[in-house]
């Protein structure tokens, strides 16, 4: 399915809800009142908001004009109208000028050719067309030849009109979406068809819904059925004089539409399968796997008598048993050991997986003290060990030199509260500056045995469960911190802070970042504090997905400060350390931007030390196409 650009937002299948207020002729002419209509849609948090624009003379025959009471009633009530609501030029750059400094999309239907030609050279960032222009190919050619995208609306049109719209809209330079729409006001649920909405998506395109029922109901199923602009009209007060104010909605409803829209956009989610964290500790739990029944010597056929299903799922789900059996063991397995990946036919054995890398920039691996000699075994170019609180008491099993760089990264629990060293709490930000401390201590322990000067990196923190924490304040206390921690270091080991995700997952509960998320803070801070970062890609990408920003500007603004980095693809708001190439970043689009980089990094796959670092080794492999 093809997507639009409107502003800011990329507007299609799988993409945040485009809303707009459409306001229309609901300011009654009054330049103030649609001032104020404004106001009120940006406080509901819509994307953009909708003018009219007409032209009577160019409309209309000027006989109708001047004696609209000489003919067909309808049009008795709907000139006079018409001319007492139609906005004085003069107010159109004003209520733009508004718009953009409220973060709005200023959008406009022009129902004329000279209207157009005016709109077009006020700027506006797309053009709607209203569903009584679907057939005036007139109009369509000369608003296209802008190439500005186009909004069109279906109302009141014959299934081989559109068609007909649409073929010729095909051959203009300008994209376009469609609106599915019932031109009737109010129009009662019986009749508004939502199931069009999918068949207008047969003509790849993004296709939305134009409103004009009573209530919130039927915009938010349009957005449940993924309409991917959902356009509502916005008045004051429904009681006011107009066409259009009886089936609006009121500001303190068109907020609740707005809200509900982010929550079911949410919901609605993307047409792909991904497990949530929770799912894979579960999967773990309660999941079964492949086990050896009986001691395997490497070589051996893998019969039915030497397999048994048992939990927990840590190992070879059974659904692959057909293909086990008949293969040829590389390796041996006692009774009790899960078969891997590995064991399957065609699969490679960790130890030879590695031996294509080519890359220039000193690649490592993720590791906890009890796996790190499995790790290190690799022999990656760095190696990075995670820290918990036990480690600190727990005697470490490195005791021989290696030829790698070490990076030792601070725990992020201190017993049942999170690491934060910007903590609105003196005690657990004193607690996470001595943890961090602790964990320094350890980096200079191991120094020793590994190459170059070791770095050290921790969580800033600030993370809130039901709160918005303030960011100057928090802000605040990380210096205080980084400048405690800084004076404790000296020159040995490089000490660097962790760019943070939206909407992590702690003790197994979603929380929320409050600050050391956007690049323009970032970059501040650092400045401020002569200290570097640790760059984590995946947790780059949900800020930025949940800000809809370029990931590419935010790289290249942070680029400078990177000394580290964490690769892991990422999936919408909150799903982190995912594999390479199986969430939604454009990888093919960001990692060029690192060709450059000489420093070290390593793949963070969630889970991936398991296998004897299965996710990690498959990361690699998929990097390794890669300049890096």
């Amino acid at each position: 399915m093809q997507t639009i650009r409107i502003g800011r937002h990329t507007i299609g299948e799988e993409m945040p809800t485009y809303i707009v207020a459409e306001i229309g002729i609901n300011h009654n002419g009054d330049e103030t009142l649609a001032a104020q209509l404004i106001t009120e849609a940006a406080k509901a948090g819509v994307d953009a908001v909708k003018f009219q624009k007409r032209d009577l003379p160019s409309l209309y025959p000027q006989e109708l004009l001047d004696s609209p009471e000489k003919s067909e009633q309808a049009f008795q009530y709907m000139i006079p109208l018409l001319k007492e609501v139609e906005l004085p030029e003069a107010s159109y750059p004003r209520l733009k000028k508004q718009c953009e400094a409220l973060g709005l999309d200023f959008l406009c239907t022009p129902f004329d050719l000279k209207s157009a030609n005016f709109l077009n050279d006020l700027g506006v960032s797309a053009f709607k067309i209203a569903s009584a222009d679907l057939t005036n190919l007139d109009l369509l050619e000369h608003v296209a030849a802008f190439g500005k995208p186009l909004i069109v609306s279906t109302g009141m049109s014959l299934w081989e009109e559109i068609e007909t719209a649409v073929a010729f809209l095909r051959k203009q330079p300008a994209p376009f979406a469609l609106l599915h729409c019932r031109s009737v006001y109010p129009v009662w649920p019986r009749d508004v068809n939502l199931r069009m909405i999918n068949k207008l998506k047969k003509f790849d395109c993004p296709v939305g819904y134009s409103g004009h029922e009573m209530g919130l109901v039927i915009s938010l199923a349009a957005a449940s059925m993924g309409a991917a602009i959902i356009e509502k009209h916005l008045t004051l007060d429904r009681k006011m004089k107009g066409p259009d104010h009886k089936i609006s909605l009121e500001p303190y409803e068109f907020k609740r539409l707005v809200r509900d829209i982010r929550i079911t956009d949410q919901a609605v989610g993307k047409s792909k399968r991904v497990l949530l964290r929770g799912e894979i500790l579960n999967r773990e739990l309660f999941g079964k796997s492949l086990l050896a029944a009986q001691d395997i010597p490497a070589g051996s056929i893998i019969n039915r008598e030497m397999v048994v299903v048992r939990g927990p799922g840590k190992g070879l789900s059974p659904q692959k048993l057909p293909q086990l059996l008949g293969a040829t063991t590389r390796r041996k397995i006692d009774v009790g050991d899960f078969f891997l990946v590995c064991d399957l036919p065609g699969e490679f054995l960790p130890e030879s997986s590695l031996a294509n890398l080519s890359f220039k920039s000193d690649w490592g691996l993720i590791a906890r003290f009890t796996d790190g000699p499995a790790m290190l075994a690799h022999h990656p170019k760095a190696i990075e060990f995670h820290l918990a609180e036990k480690d600190f008491q727990l005697p470490h099993e490195i005791n021989e030199a290696h030829d790698c760089r070490l990076i030792v990264h601070a725990p992020e629990y201190i017993g049942d509260k999170l690491h934060d060293l910007a903590s609105g709490s003196e005690e657990i930000r004193r607690k996470s500056v001595a943890q961090t401390l602790q964990s320094l201590a350890i980096t200079r322990e191991l120094t020793p045995y590994f190459q170059g000067q070791p770095k050290l990196i921790t969580h800033p923190g600030a993370m809130s469960l039901n709160t918005k924490l303030n960011p100057e304040t928090l802000a605040v206390a990380l210096a205080r911190s980084v400048r405690e921690i800084k004076a404790a270091i000296g020159d040995d080991v490089e000490f660097l802070l962790e760019n943070l995700p939206p909407y992590p997952w702690y003790f197994g509960g979603q929380w929320k970042g409050n600050y050391f998320m956007a690049a323009e803070e970032i970059a501040a801070f650092c400045d401020q504090e002569g200290i570097k970062l640790c760059f984590d890609l995946s947790h780059a990408a949900l800020y930025c997905n949940a800000k809809d920003t370029d990931l590419a500007e935010y790289i290249r603004l942070l680029r400078p400060y990177i000394r580290h980095i964490h690769f892991a693809d990422a999936y919408g708001l909150d799903g982190e350390g995912m594999q390479i190439g199986e969430g939604d970043i454009d990888l093919d689009r960001i990692i060029p931007l690192f060709a450059d980089y000489r420093g070290t990094w390593m793949p963070e796959i969630w889970r991936g030390h398991l296998d004897n670092g299965a996710g990690f080794i498959t990361a690699l492999q998929r990097l390794n196409k890669y300049e890096l």
